[in-house]
């Protein structure tokens, strides 16, 4: 496991460090030693972690480890041309998938070999990322919880939204089959009563509303003991953006349930 290009700022300490093949950027408060509360952050479609590094500084001021992955084909991992629509329907699904089928191996690495506390572990994304924690929530059950930024837990009817507005032509059956197997809401048993909080921008062109509409709605019936653990903000007028206001939302909720 390789490890180089760390630096320190007043208030955190970066490194870039690799885990397993994966690129990723390490941020802990400045000073800081031993296991830590600990969060994965996974970046949205023709970003990567070095455009994450903000976020992340903000959330380690708060005293948390967070960790930002290069997902497949992007940052330092084979990058692609995204501005080509037909790259997006040949490798969105994969890149989220790919980010699935890797986490159990990157938690188990940041637990042995990076000092986060196995039992304070939270999952955090952006846009394409959101669909990647939503996956990795539901598939690895000692994550504490989950903050999905304008993404969505509900795969297959997001799919079905994107084909209605022309994203991406008609799926093959084989295609929705393989999705319907790892969709956080065809898994929502694994779910009940894990802290999940959404945020969403109600004009959100990109990744519309609906999708997490619907998982709010279909998956509620498993928090009636704790309704307060599922929550969807929806922000109005706002498009597919991440304000300040949206990440407060997400310290608070990290501070609660992290």
């Amino acid at each position: 496991m390789e490890m180089m290009c760390s630096f320190e700022t007043e208030f955190v300490a970066i490194e870039r460090i690799d885990i397993e093949g994966i690129p990723c950027l390490k941020i802990r408060p400045k000073g800081s030693r031993g296991q830590l509360p600990t969060v994965i952050f996974y970046h949205g479609w023709s970003s990567n972690k070095e455009y994450q590094k903000f976020r992340g500084v903000s959330l380690a001021t708060y005293g948390y480890q967070v960790i930002l992955p290069d997902a497949l084909h992007h940052g330092e991992r084979n990058p692609i041309q995204y501005d080509d629509p037909k790259m997006m329907e040949v490798y969105f699904w994969k890149v989220v998938l790919q980010n699935v089928e890797e986490s159990r191996t990157l938690i188990q690495e940041i637990v042995e070999n990076h000092d986060g506390d196995p039992w304070r572990i939270g999952v955090m994304g952006s846009s394409m990322g959101g669909f990647s924690a939503s996956g990795v929530f539901v598939h690895n059950s000692q994550l504490k919880c989950l903050i999905n930024f304008n993404g969505s837990c509900a795969w297959a009817k997001a799919e079905e939204i994107f084909r209605q507005i022309g994203k991406i032509p008609p799926a093959d059956p084989s295609h929705l089959e393989m999705l319907a197997q790892y969709d956080p809401l065809q898994q929502k048993e694994a779910l009940r009563g894990r802290p999940i909080l959404m945020l969403h921008g109600d004009g959100d062109s990109s990744v519309p509303i609906d999708c997490q509409r619907v998982f709010y709605q279909e998956a509620s019936p498993l928090y009636k003991d704790a309704p307060e653990k599922l929550r969807l903000q929806e922000i109005p007028r706002l498009d597919h953006y991440i304000t300040t206001g949206m990440l407060e939302e997400a310290i608070l909720w990290l501070k609660k349930y992290l």
